[in-house]
């Protein structure tokens, strides 16, 4: 055999038990469950009132279907749900508030569901 040889095998080799290693770590690790947290990202002026855009990250492994997610000022409450926020991942997301007065709004996520 060749050099050229010799090292396109080694490569290959190389390769063949780097994926060998990744399978055997992913068959014997179990995911970390969905872990959502909502942040705020802007506040806008609108036609409506005001436009709160927000940040829903997950941090866990799995992804989180069918998220509610609410936001409340004063006595005043906007909500929207969200089809999914993947694992590892984010999703944004608007919440619309009327009143005068640039909202702080406290933020929360209501649930969510494993697909």
């Amino acid at each position: 055999m060749t050099r050229l040889q010799w090292a396109c095998a080694l490569a290959g080799l190389v390769v063949t038990l780097a994926a060998a290693g990744v399978l055997a770590l992913s068959a014997f690790s179990s995911p970390a469950p969905a872990t959502l947290h909502i942040t705020s990202e802007t506040v806008r002026r609108s036609t409506q009132g005001w436009v709160v855009d927000v940040v829903v990250s997950n941090r866990g492994d799995l992804t989180a279907a069918a998220v509610d997610i609410e936001g409340q000022v004063g006595d005043q409450r906007a909500s929207t749900s969200l089809d999914y926020v993947p694992g590892r991942g984010e999703t944004r997301a608007s919440l619309v508030f009327s009143g005068e007065e640039r909202p702080e709004p406290t933020l929360r996520v209501l649930g969510w569901s494993e697909p």
